[in-house]
């Protein structure tokens, strides 16, 4: 997924100090051991708050613009980062915990992506350890049959990001609007996976998986994301 113009915008966008120290939360209750593999870490935001609670931090993500913006604030060196793809660690240790939080597996295409992803990371993590994520649910693809338009502006840079839906998918159209005249636009897919099937391909390939919605402790079919922790046997 390119996110070649949206780096510089991103934490502008989409920052939330009050999610970021949920999700840390979220991973201290259910990460036994300090060893954590981050993938499609973004700008970072989580990433380091973990580092400075202790945690020994590696993460990914696919765009390099994105690691260069989560590299600016690890003034103290504390993350090993690298420009990676989540569906193949191949040359990554084996961790107590691996993350992947913000809905950011919903850029995976298809089952048999996640199916290879889920087995990839079964054989990264020590017995017991726990494998964290969240995804959309289908509630959002009808929240979104109705166009979502959010408009406003980034210092001097008016945006606009629309959000539609297209059964399986959540298409995401940023524009920003530059004082030449000129539109940087980008485009993000994302595809909304069967609460059913991510849990039958999880439990075959040898994980226990327990499934509650929005940091609440049950599952909720009407919430914004399931939160998936996946723990391996």
């Amino acid at each position: 997924m390119n996110y070649s113009i949206l780096a510089g915008y991103y934490d502008r966008l989409v920052k939330d100090d009050e999610a970021s120290a949920h999700w840390c939360a979220y991973t201290k209750k259910r990460i036994q051991g300090d060893k954590i593999l981050e993938l499609a870490c973004g700008s970072g935001e989580i990433t380091l708050r973990l580092a400075k609670l202790g945690y020994r931090m590696t993460a990914l993500d696919l765009s390099d613009d994105m690691i260069l913006k989560a590299k600016e604030k690890d003034v103290d060196d504390l993350i090993a980062y690298h420009v990676g793809d989540m569906r193949d660690l191949s040359g990554y240790e084996v961790y107590d915990g691996i993350l992947c939080f913000c809905d950011s597996i919903n850029y995976l295409s298809s089952m048999n992506e996640l199916r290879k992803m889920f087995l990839d990371v079964h054989g990264h993590l020590t017995n017991g350890a726990s494998f964290l994520f969240d995804m959309h649910t289908e509630a959002r693809l009808i929240e979104f049959e109705e166009p979502f338009i959010e408009e406003g502006w980034i210092d001097d840079t008016g945006y606009q990001w629309a959000i539609e839906s297209d059964n399986p998918r959540i298409i995401h159209h940023f524009r920003f609007y530059q004082n030449d005249a000129t539109v940087l636009s980008e485009t993000h897919v994302q595809t909304v996976f069967p609460l059913d099937e991510v849990v039958e391909a999880l439990t075959d390939i040898g994980f226990k998986v327990v499934v509650t919605s929005d940091f609440e402790e049950e599952e909720d079919a009407g919430a914004e994301k399931y939160f998936i922790h996946a723990i391996k046997e």
